[in-house]
């Protein structure tokens, strides 16, 4: 693994960390253990995507090499799904609860929903192939890999799968990404003193 600027991975580790804190409360709301119509906790459900993206770019860094083409074609699909999903949620939070039940069903029986299943695709395909990409890399606990795949697969096919596997998705998917953030903050710290 080559040299890479320490000032990158801290803050992208803490960008996991701050996505996976998210991600819990998104699964604690999902779950019904805290209300759903907390207007914050709709602001903030789209914030875990937009701080994975900083963890999976710091993520792609430390394995760029080592991962060779699956890493780069997982990384830019992982981005790409993350994005998707982002704008998803933003959708799903902040615009379908001012909407009528007829609305909502206009829109994801259209365009809307075929992009919320394009965007759903290729973020799990992303996932699968920079989640093997990690693995092969070892440069990142396999545990925290494993729990990012396993918990985006329910996260991903929400729209296929029983509403009942959502928030655990989400919690498994937490620390995983927990898993990662810490894993790239320690070896910033480990690089440094080095």
């Amino acid at each position: 693994m080559t040299t890479r600027p320490l000032a990158l991975d801290r803050p992208a580790g803490w960008a996991g960390l701050t996505s996976a804190a998210i991600l819990l409360l998104n699964a604690a709301r999902r779950g019904g253990l805290i209300p759903d119509d907390l207007a914050f906790t709709h602001v903030l459900a789209p914030l875990a995507e937009g701080f994975g993206l900083f963890l999976v770019t710091g993520l792609f860094l430390a394995v760029r090499e080592r991962g060779g083409a699956l890493a780069t074609v997982g990384y830019a699909l992982n981005f790409l799904g993350l994005a998707g999903l982002l704008g998803v949620e933003y959708i799903l939070n902040l615009v379908f609860p001012e909407l009528t039940g007829d609305q909502i069903t206009g829109l994801v029986d259209g365009l809307t929903g075929r992009v919320f299943t394009a965007s759903s695709v290729v973020f799990l395909t992303g996932v699968l192939l920079f989640g093997a990409a990690l693995w092969q890399a070892r440069t990142v606990p396999r545990t925290a890999v494993a729990a990012y795949v396993l918990g985006a697969a329910p996260v991903a096919l929400r729209g296929v799968l029983p509403a009942v596997t959502f928030p655990p998705g989400l919690l498994v998917m937490a620390l995983g990404v927990a898993g990662l953030g810490i894993a790239l903050v320690r070896s910033t710290a480990a690089r440094a003193t080095a």
